[in-house]
Parts: C-alpha cells; structure tokens; sequence
C-alpha cells in the first residue's frame, strides 16, 4: 500500500488498555498510528512492541488538557502524513465515590480530562479532517447511558461525552466525517490504578482491593491530603454514604476479575472505523456499540424498561446487599 493510501489515526491515552490495543490493532492493520500519551516513561513497551513486529506505530507526547499541545502534535502528524483520517478519544480516568464527599477541584480535573479533552483534540482535528473526511471514535462508556451510584461525577462526564458526540455527528456529516460512540462495561485494564476515591473511602476501596489482589490495594488514589484547605472534607469520618459506596466497589471490583479483555473493546473500535456511515433510517446501528455482556444488558435494559423499572433494576444489580 503507498504511504499516500495509509489512513492516519491519532489515539489518546495510549500507555495501556483499551488506548494501547487499540493502537496495536490498527498498526498492524497498516493504519499508520500516533499513540499519544502524557507520561513517556510508559512508553517503552509501546516502542518495544512496535520495533519488533515493525508496524507503523510512533509514540509521541501529547496532553489532551493543553491546547497548544495537541496543536503541537497534530501540526507534526500533518507535516509527516498529509493528513488526520482517525481520531480515538481515550484519555481518561474515574473519580469514584459519593457526590457529597468529592473536592470541586478534583471534580474539575475529571471533567478536564474526560470531556474538556475531547472537546480539545475534537476542535484541533476538525480542520484536518473537512478536507477529506475523517472519524472520530470517542470512547465512551456503559455509565455513558445508566447512572450509578458513586460514580457521579464520572458518570457525568461521559453522559456529556455522549451528548457532545451526538449533536457533532449531525454538524460533521455534511463533510464525511463520522462521530462513532463505543460504550464497554467493566474491562480488565489498569483503569483501577488510575481511579481516585475521596480520603473518607480509601478504607472502604483497600480493604475491597486487598480481599480480590493484596497489591492491589495501593493502587488507588486518595483525592484529598492533610494539606489540603477544605477540612470538612479531608478530615471526615468515614462516608455517611458507606454502605452505598462499600457495595458499588464490591460490585465494580470483582466484575474487574471476570471482565473481558481491553482486545475486545480495540476490535470494535476497528469495525466501527471500518463499517461505513449510513442512513439511520436503514436500520444500521453505525453510532453506538456497547462492548461486553454488562453493557449490553444494561442497554437493552434501559431500551425496554420506565424509569422506575430500571431503577429498581441497578437497586436489584448493585445495591441490594446495601439496603
């Protein structure tokens, strides 16, 4: 195939997971892929890989809360490439916990990353890809369509990711672009290192952690400190919201144990770039894909069930040992 030929794809948070595999895949399905990542001492597996196998895949810095980063990266991508024909939104990570007991600072940082992000890479890449068309694959979530609780700020942010998403795709399609939402359950991936819980249910998270992996336990992070300013917060007791917190991270944890691999998610991600764009009018599902049996339940639950319905169905899933 010429270089000319070769799409050219663009994905975030790139270091591990859904991010990484899918960045494999597509190198080694001769799309020629930017695997972009804020911190490149998590890089070197990425080069290894990529080294050995010789796929067209190239590690480069980029952070999605700094516009004149991804402006940075994207300018060079075009230089090298020509163009910008795929864009996968990845970049993320989960602020756990009750509403009542998160900082306003973190719940900033979560939205920062995970829809402001977006929004970020999606408004730089918008130029690029009218000359040609493009898609943009934003990786969403199944708490993208069903809240849960201790996860509402993370819910939040993927619920305006999932708006966002559907309001571009009908400004976009006049020029060829495709706006593509994936939506996986619970997948095994380090996402769990990377989850913050306010300081008055770490004990709650370690002592959950510790019962499934006993190093697993420090691997989420407290939000708060002893230096921080709000003391009505970082001093608490234990969450007045325990039993309904200590009940979603048994639930969330042990479904991490059996949850499917992150490959999964990467080759929906492939189909999804590969089916073309049609009408919905023809009955082709071409926007959402729910990947793993948690999401494609709780879709098809939320399809067919009133309000009350599947509110006493998340009650029956997740919170009846708490009530």
């Amino acid at each position: 195939m010429a270089l000319k030929d070769q799409k050219v794809a663009v994905v975030t948070g790139s270091s591990s997971g859904i991010g990484l595999e899918t960045c494999l895949l597509f190198a080694r399905n001769g799309i020629r892929t930017y695997a972009t990542m804020r911190n490149l001492s998590k890089a070197d597996s990425v080069k290894k890989i990529a080294e050995k196998e010789e796929i067209p895949l190239k590690v480069i810095h980029m952070n999605v809360n700094k516009c004149d980063s991804i402006a940075e990266v994207f300018e060079k991508i075009c230089d090298e490439d020509g163009s910008i024909d795929i864009l996968v939104n990845n970049a993320g990570f989960g602020l756990f916990g009750a509403l009542e007991d998160l900082l306003m600072e973190d719940i900033k940082k979560q939205f920062e990353t995970n829809f402001f992000g977006a929004i970020r890479t999606i408004q730089q890449v918008l130029p690029i890809m009218r000359k040609r068309c493009g898609t943009i694959v934003n990786i969403s979530s199944l708490s993208g369509y069903i809240g849960f609780p201790a996860q509402s700020v993370y819910v939040s942010t993927k619920f305006a990711l999932e708006g966002l998403s559907e309001s571009l795709a009908y400004e976009v399609e006049q020029y060829g672009i495709k706006v593509v939402l994936i939506e996986p359950g619970v997948v095994n991936t380090k996402f769990v290192e990377n989850i913050l819980i306010p300081d008055n249910t770490q004990s709650i998270s370690s002592t959950l952690l510790t019962s499934l992996s006993p190093s697993a336990s420090s691997t989420v992070t407290s939000t708060t400190s002893t230096t921080n300013s709000d003391k009505t917060i970082s001093q608490r007791e234990i969450t007045k919201y325990a039993e309904v917190v200590q009940s979603f991270l048994s639930h969330y944890y042990h479904a991490m144990k059996n949850a499917p691999d992150p490959k999964q998610v990467a080759r929906v991600v492939l189909e999804s770039i590969e089916t073309p764009a049609v009408s919905a009018s023809e009955g082709v599902n071409f926007f959402r894909y729910p990947v793993g049996a948690d999401s494609k339940l709780y879709a098809e639950a939320k399809k067919k069930m009133n309000d009350s319905e599947l509110h006493s169905f998340v009650v029956k899933k997740i919170l009846k040992p708490a009530i």
